[in-house]
């Protein structure tokens, strides 16, 4: 065979190994690099490995499951091509040659399947499904990835993929007792599994399923030519299933499982974030899922007081066959308590169908029939957007929580990459503002003549570099402002730098100086993430709601309202809803230019730009 053969990894998680550990790896010293991911070991597996085996790459983390710790363990390979064998499995010196063979050439396969003969007391176990097993050990990292399953973790592959001819040995369990302590640990995490699922127990699980179980491996699989051997794996393995739902019954009485409900926009789901996080702190060991439209996610993603987020679509909502199916698969979730905080007539369907126990939503004339607790929303408190939803959750715990403004959770490599961005197409030893140019329609956005001076006064105030926010629908739009700026802003403005992704979007928006604009989703965001904010409401829209964290330096915020009180008298702003566009005319730079130098003399100039690399 000729050239150079394509670097691999050996990767392996590990706990309590030290029986294994040396026989592990020897039987990988054939690969490149070889990387242990261990769970705090108690035994001798990480002196080892440290003594020993000074070349391999060991890193410690606290087990959660299977799924996630082999992703972790992915992550740290150095190579695109890598074995994840267990420490009990063992590769035949033909295995070894066979597998070496294939990295000679670039193999057109993105994984490679084994089979493994299963070893029980020194002996391997014959004519038994254990040795029909089949599983993807060797693979591209860059082509697969393991399923979110908390136990029986599968890999997803994205290409070809085929089956080895030599088999591998597994030692997955030295005696009875040994095999026993492993399938109990299956058994707790099936049961976990099952509890994220809704599973209720019943007699059949207690009874029939462990006895088929038994029956299946014994009797249908052969097991019974293993002789005593055969009967001890059936007996443990239909223990192993009654143990699973014992464990599935304990989780279901001792913790709860609620949703949070809100189908609304990006605001509004990052608002009502702040339910999840209550009911964390009161119930640390409850499951809390989150629901919101699709296209929200990115505002909540790696949220840590969201266990699930459950995506809801406009499909869904149009459609009243897809609304009912929805909402099936939501009570097949089995839920304790249902939080909604969007409270229309598509999620009361949804909470109707779903039965849950406790139901908790706002007062409005139709949802006492969807809810058994409503709260009655005032318009007139202080941060009332946030207000409110606490106390959906006070009504659920019983517990006040402090009105806290929600976060956005971004990973460094986010970050990183918002950087490389910017440093492509900015100055990097200037500042940078987002403006906030549009809100998510006319109702909600200052005229564009309006628009185009803010953005020349922050261009004359500051020196710093402009960045427009807006939808892709409002392109025109964007463009008439753009026009309609003085030539020495127009400079300023790099207008071809745009994000269609939220998601990096919102990593870009955490490395600009500060946001100015229209009220909407990107000034939630911006305070979300720490940005300086110097938000302009719409007039139909009530400031009171929505004025958070406007008590620091770092954010400030106009509305009509403050200007011209006479015409709002007693009356919430929506009332004014159709007039948006005719008062919209009223609130014009000259009002409001002193709070807003101040706002950009304070968080702008005087602050030095986030380095980039």
């Amino acid at each position: 065979m000729k050239g150079e053969p394509i670097k691999i990894s050996a990767l392996a998680i590990v706990y309590n190994e030290e029986h294994n550990i040396r026989e592990y790896l020897d039987n990988m010293s054939f690969a490149d690099e070889i990387v242990v991911v261990d769970s705090f070991s108690t035994d001798a597996t990480t002196e080892i490995i440290k003594k020993e085996y000074p070349h391999v790459r060991l890193y410690q983390r606290v087990f959660d499951d299977f799924s996630s710790q082999r992703n972790y363990t992915i992550d740290l390979a150095e190579n695109d091509w890598v074995l994840f064998f267990d420490a009990d499995e063992r590769i035949t010196e033909k295995g070894v040659e066979e597998i070496k063979s294939l990295f000679y050439k670039a193999p057109e396969e993105s994984a490679f399947w084994v089979k493994r003969v299963f070893y029980y007391q020194g002996k391997p176990l014959v004519n038994n499904s254990f040795n029909e097993d089949r599983t993807a050990r060797i693979f591209r990292k860059s082509k697969c990835r393991y399923s979110d399953k908390l136990v029986h973790e599968q890999l997803s592959i994205k290409g070809k993929s085929r089956v080895l001819k030599n088999a591998i040995q597994h030692y997955s369990f030295r005696d009875a007792d040994d095999f026993l302590q492993k399938r109990l640990q299956y058994s707790r995490l099936k049961a976990k599994e099952f509890h994220q699922e809704g599973v209720r127990t019943n007699i059949l699980h207690f009874t029939v399923r462990p006895a088929y179980r038994f029956f299946k491996y014994y009797v249908l699989k052969l097991g019974f030519i293993n002789g005593k051997r055969g009967y001890e794996v059936a007996k443990i393995l239909g223990y192993h299933v009654y143990m699973r739902y014992v464990y599935l019954r304990e989780l279901n009485k001792s913790s709860k499982k609620i949703l949070v409900i809100q189908q609304k926009m990006i605001g509004d789901v990052l608002a009502s974030s702040i339910i999840c996080k209550a009911l964390k702190e009161e119930y640390p060991d409850a499951q809390v899922d989150y629901m919101a439209y699709d296209f929200t996610r990115p505002v909540v993603q790696n949220n840590p007081y969201i266990d699930h987020l459950i995506t809801f679509t406009s499909e869904q909502r149009k459609s009243r066959l897809a609304l009912i199916k929805f909402a099936l698969s939501i009570r097949r979730k089995r839920y304790t308590a249902i939080l909604d905080a969007y409270s229309k007539w598509e999620s009361g369907i949804i909470v109707l169908i779903s039965g849950a126990a406790t139901c908790i939503g706002f007062k409005k004339w139709y949802t006492s029939f969807f809810y058994d607790k409503t709260i009655t929303p005032d318009w007139r408190i202080e941060n009332s957007a946030l207000v409110h939803r606490l106390q959906l959750a006070e009504a659920l715990t019983g517990t006040a929580t402090p009105v806290n403004f929600p976060k956005i959770y971004l990973e460094q490599k986010e970050i990183e990459y918002a950087r490389q961005l910017m440093a492509a197409k900015l100055d990097i030893n200037k500042p940078v503002i987002m403006l906030s140019i549009m809100g998510s329609d006319d109702i909600k956005s200052l005229p564009v003549a309006e628009m185009s001076k803010i953005a020349d006064f922050v261009a004359d105030n500051t020196g710093a570099q402009l960045l427009f926010n807006y939808l892709p629908k409002q392109a025109d739009k964007a463009q008439e402002i753009y026009n309609l700026c003085k030539p020495e802003t127009k400079q300023k403005v790099v207008f071809d730098f745009y994000i269609d992704d939220l998601r990096q979007m919102i990593a870009v928006l955490s490395q600009c100086n500060g946001l100015v604009g229209n009220e909407g989703g990107a000034v939630n965001m911006g305070k979300a993430l720490g940005v300086p904010t110097f938000t302009i409401f719409s007039p139909w829209i009530n400031k009171g709601s929505w004025n958070m964290l406007t008590d620091t330096h770092k954010h400030n915020a106009v509305h009509l309202q403050d200007y011209f009180p006479e015409i709002y008298g007693e009356k919430h702003p929506k009332e004014f809803k159709e007039q948006s566009i005719e008062l919209y005319k009223k609130l014009q730079l000259a009002l409001f230019e002193d709070k807003l130098h101040s706002f950009l003399e304070t968080n702008i100039v005087t602050q030095q730009l986030h380095p980039l690399p």
